[in-house]
């Protein structure tokens, strides 16, 4: 009985490890620089230039449980964006296989809120999608609509494909559910359009209004008093007088007599 229990245990284990290791997704091999430009800014701190202080700040901002896995997506991506560049159809069917499996160990790995979840749902519907996989990809852009209500991406992929099933009405209702968040959406809008939504049940988006600054209170003249008369600028500074000096013989002269009758006469006494 012991042997038997024994058994299982070690069947169980082994099961265990083969399932951890079949989750596991083989990174993108032969990255560049030029696909590294290209991707989110966490993906170069992770997979790129890895600079300390940006390998610190996404660290804190994703959560260290998420950031070490974090490469994961960020191959997803790779292959993804890969796709678009080949030519072969059996080469883009295996780039796109191995995004799904980049996507889906990111999925299992990570926090239920992981803050790129609804992205990573997103891009593995993407890839799906391009797949043939309508269903796998439906349910994708659903969930990542359900943990980010605004990501139009989503909403018009989703649409879409309720189009393509012929469910207009939920097409429709799925469009105009992103615009009443994104209502200013060109993507959105011209899909709504399209499928024939009338934009007049949609608010524009307004812009703004700019802060109001007060303005500044103008300083009113002070009016002179009614008992003292405004003073003229002549008046306002006193005339310097010069003191007369010298006679009309000799103006430089300041104690000469005015002329010769005004001479001192010699004393007769």
């Amino acid at each position: 009985m012991k042997t038997l229990t024994l058994h299982r245990a070690m069947t169980t284990g082994v099961l265990t490890i083969l399932t951890l290791v079949s989750m596991h997704a083989h990174a993108a091999r032969n990255i560049t620089a030029t696909e590294i430009a290209t991707l989110p800014p966490y993906c170069d701190a992770k997979i790129g230039s890895q600079t300390p202080s940006a390998v610190s700040h996404w660290d804190k901002t994703l959560g260290h449980g998420n950031w070490i896995h974090i490469h994961h997506y960020c191959d997803g991506l790779i292959e993804l964006n890969r796709y678009f560049k080949l030519v072969s159809a059996a080469d883009r069917k295996a780039t796109l296989g191995r995004a799904v499996s980049q996507f889906d160990y990111t999925l299992n790995a990570t926090s239920p809120d992981f803050s790129l979840r609804a992205d990573a749902h997103f891009n593995r519907g993407r890839a799906q999608l391009l797949l043939g996989k309508d269903g796998q990809a439906l349910n994708d852009f659903s969930k990542a609509l359900e943990l980010n209500h605004d990501m139009p991406p989503a909403s018009i992929e989703l649409a879409k494909l309720y189009k393509k099933q012929g469910k207009q009405t939920q097409a429709l209702a799925t469009l105009k559910s992103g615009l009443l968040l994104s209502p200013a959406h060109k993507g959105l809008r011209r899909n709504y359009e399209a499928m024939g939504g009338n934009l007049a049940d949609i608010p524009e988006s307004k812009p703004e209004p700019a802060p109001q600054t007060a303005a500044p209170t103008p300083i009113a003249a002070e009016a002179p008093k009614p008992s003292e008369p405004p003073v003229s600028p002549a008046s306002a500074v006193p005339a310097v007088v010069e003191p007369k000096i010298g006679n009309k013989t000799n103006p430089w002269c300041r104690f000469c007599p005015d002329g010769p009758d005004e001479a001192v006469k010699p004393n007769s006494n």
